[in-house]
């Protein structure tokens, strides 16, 4: 075991099919893209800490105290990190970083942090968790894990809950900034949409939307414009209820559309239709081919709503 004050560099050569099929999965249950596939051609991983160990029958070597670690796009800080390497064409490659405490990572516009990360390098994909969160221009991210392809504006997001700005509203006298935040299992995202996955929650203004899956679109300035749910759709705004197989929520307009067998409620009336729509904080419905039954009210109700009124039943 030797111990170095230094700069660790490893240099990144290509990655042969057959030994990318030996890489390990980050994490259980979801495969590594090929190395061989995702390997850049060259280029170099710089470690920088005050102490390393070097282990050369593990081939690992330990870093400790202001570790920085930096490739291609992204710049890697943590407490603590483990490289794992190996020698190919005579040349020592970085394999895998595993960081723990403090971890921060930036790649280009994206941010994340939490308690622990690893990273595979031939792959390029880094996996944070720890209480994860990461911040991008379009939203802020939580959930139990956080999957980064550097270089790429994508992300995925497990147990996510993730706050968007919203468009602006265009209904007149009614309140702007309010976020959409969704919650869900799984998230995956582009720079153009989210897909959500698992127990899908939307909070918008007054609304409460839940489905199976929900794909949300940004316009240019990152702003969600509209969401698209799929599979056992309800929503619940004020006292209002609706159910049906899809909705759309417009966000500028805060209208809601839902299709597929759909179904609505509120104290007065049980409404079904070919589509149901909702406007976001209001106070009735609007559809087509509807059928429409009126709700009566108890017995008793009835009887005690006559002796309430002036010159009702009066008691003996």
């Amino acid at each position: 075991m030797i111990e170095y004050l230094v700069t660790a560099f490893f240099v990144a050569q290509p990655v042969q099919p057959a030994t990318a099929t030996a890489t390990p999965s980050v994490s259980a249950g979801s495969p590594v893209p090929s190395a061989a596939a995702a390997s850049p051609k060259g280029g170099e991983t710089e470690i920088t800490s005050k102490r390393m160990t070097i282990l050369r029958d593990q081939s690992t070597l330990m870093f400790k105290e202001d570790v920085r670690a930096r490739r291609e796009s992204m710049d890697l800080r943590c407490d603590e990190l483990t490289a794992h390497y190996a020698q190919y064409a005579g040349k020592y490659t970085a394999t895998r970083g595993e960081c723990v405490g403090n971890v921060r990572a930036v790649d280009g516009e994206r941010t994340a942090q939490g308690e622990r990360a690893d990273f595979d390098v031939p792959g390029r994909l880094l996996v944070v968790t720890g209480n994860p969160e990461a911040q991008d221009p379009a939203a802020h991210l939580k959930g139990s894990e956080l999957r980064l392809m550097l270089g790429s504006q994508n992300f995925e997001v497990k147990d996510a809950t993730v706050t968007f700005k919203s468009a602006p509203v265009e209904v007149k006298g009614a309140p702007q900034n309010n976020p959409v935040v969704i919650t869900s299992k799984r998230v995956s995202g582009t720079r153009a949409q989210a897909v959500f996955s698992g127990e899908v929650s939307v909070k918008h203004r007054t609304m409460d939307l839940r489905c199976d899956k929900l794909t949300a679109y940004y316009n240019g300035t990152r702003e969600v414009t509209r969401a698209d749910c799929v599979g056992n759709v309800r929503a619940v705004d004020g006292d209002r209820r609706a159910k049906g197989e899809r909705a759309r929520l417009n966000v500028p307009t805060g209208m809601l559309v839902v299709t597929g067998n759909p179904e609505a409620e509120d104290p007065m009336i049980h409404f079904r239709g070919t589509q149901v729509r909702m406007a976001l904080g209001g106070k009735s419905f609007e559809g087509d081919d509807a059928t429409v039954v009126f709700k009566t009210a108890p017995v008793k109700e009835q009887e005690q709503r006559r002796k309430d009124k002036p010159g009702g039943t009066k008691q003996p």
